[in-house]
């Protein structure tokens, strides 16, 4: 059973888009909203709310769960969740077609993708390293 974990350089760069969109939600807010001042201070507090909880809280939560696991070419199993961990199953020879999406800078980002379709549903494998991308990668041809 070989497991595949997220790469931990697109949890920094979701982090900082995180803290650079709430940012700029701040600004906007109190530059429009600034004759409304509880409108604007509830919204600027609600934005810094929402983009701590996603920086610090959800997303290394979210990544520390996130892990694949290929059993010997007969299955893959996801497991992810942030609150509630859920498990999702596919048998690897029921793979109709895959779909896999590499953003340039694919190296230094992480931000990798595979959409594993099956008979009944489908399987997203995100944010894998390089090597990993490109193992699966050849993993999967047909």
């Amino acid at each position: 059973m070989k497991e595949y974990k997220s790469d931990k350089n697109c949890l920094n760069i979701l982090r900082l888009a995180v803290i650079i969109a709430a940012f700029l939600l701040i600004v906007l807010c109190t530059y429009f909203l600034s004759f409304i001042p509880k409108l604007m201070i509830f919204l600027n507090i609600l934005f810094f709310a929402a983009g701590f909880f996603l920086a610090v809280i959800y997303l290394p939560v979210y990544f520390k769960n996130l892990c694949y696991y290929v059993v010997s070419d007969e299955k893959i199993i996801k497991v992810s969740g942030f609150f509630f961990i859920k498990k999702q199953i596919m048998s690897i020879d029921k793979i109709q077609y895959t779909t896999s999406v590499s953003t340039p800078f694919n190296k230094f980002t992480g931000l990798n993708f595979f959409v594993l379709y099956a008979y009944g549903g489908l399987m997203t494998i995100m944010f894998l390293n390089k090597n990993d991308f490109e193992e699966l990668s050849f993993r999967f041809r047909k």
